[in-house]
């Protein structure tokens, strides 16, 4: 598969790049740059992922806690009620907690695909200036008659650099 990496100026360029390719229909597009673009940012699912699984952990541990303390183990301790469920109450949060956090922890590496040690666009001249102030775009494609379409999209922007790359 063949990809190119085009540099822009600002980021401002960047974002009317993809605005353009966005609507010529071009997709397998990827953006490298000191910050986030602001245009067509997608919120993500993970707060939501994290949320449930804290709930799901908090339900759960506190089923098992009730299960072995009513009827696998049950014991009676100075006269306290068989089902005591106040006592369960901070070490399922507490694991409800644990769950979310592990749940944040493998979504963040699942959405940013990590840990991937290397990428054919590493190779690229001026992907070193992407943490600094390089606004980068990176187009794969199966064919060429799409990298030649994106070229021609992009070259009204008059972009920095664009390179060729096997992805």
């Amino acid at each position: 598969m063949k990809a190119i990496l085009v540099e822009f100026e600002t980021q401002a360029a960047l974002e009317e790049a993809l605005a353009r390719l966005d609507r010529a229909g071009i997709s397998g597009i990827e953006t490298y740059s000191p910050m986030p673009p602001d245009a067509g940012s997608a919120r993500s699912a993970l707060p939501w992922c994290m949320f449930v699984a804290g709930i799901l952990g908090f339900a759960g541990f506190f089923a098992l806690m009730t299960y072995a303390d009513v009827h696998a183990y049950p014991l009676n301790i100075g006269g306290r009620p068989a089902f005591a469920w106040p006592t369960f109450v901070p070490i399922a949060f507490e694991l409800g907690v644990l769950c979310a956090m592990v749940t944040g922890f493998v979504g963040y590496f699942i959405a940013c695909r990590m840990p991937q040690l290397y990428d054919p666009v590493d190779e690229c001249r001026a992907f070193g200036r992407a943490s600094r102030d390089g606004w980068l775009l990176s187009i794969g494609a199966e064919d060429a008659e799409r990298l030649s379409a994106a070229r021609t999209v992009l070259a009204p922007l008059a972009p920095t650099s664009v390179e060729e790359y096997s992805a």
